[in-house]
């Protein structure tokens, strides 16, 4: 039987979060982990491009302030769905015993 060692699919989820369980046709977990990594780097992203915008386009005195508090919320969040990613391979995912190795087992103990 032909598969894949469990780090090759923590190498897909270094990508991106959910794509190592997609590879293991995990769909709803890693589409579900992939949406929430993309919509906490999108509030994150948001959280930084709209005060540069409004500071850029704005007519009144310039005065740039961010957010740090949901910057720093939707960095963690990207952070943890990232890392629950991985540790659900870890500890999830058994490869298939192989048959190349019950023929090798077999032949030791004739």
């Amino acid at each position: 039987m032909n598969y894949r060692s469990r780090l090759f699919y923590l190498g897909l989820n270094m990508l991106a979060p959910g794509i190592g369980q997609i590879a293991l046709k995990w769909y709803f977990r890693g589409i579900l982990e992939l949406l929430l990594f993309m919509i906490a780097f999108a509030w994150g992203f948001m959280e930084l491009l709209l005060p540069l915008i409004q500071y850029y386009t704005s007519e009144l005195p310039p005065e740039l302030h961010i957010n740090v508090v949901p910057l720093l919320i939707a960095v963690a969040a990207a952070i943890l769905v990232w890392l629950w990613s991985l540790v659900e391979i870890i500890l999830f995912y058994n490869p298939p015993a192989g048959q190349d190795k019950d023929k090798d087992q077999g032949e030791q103990v004739k």
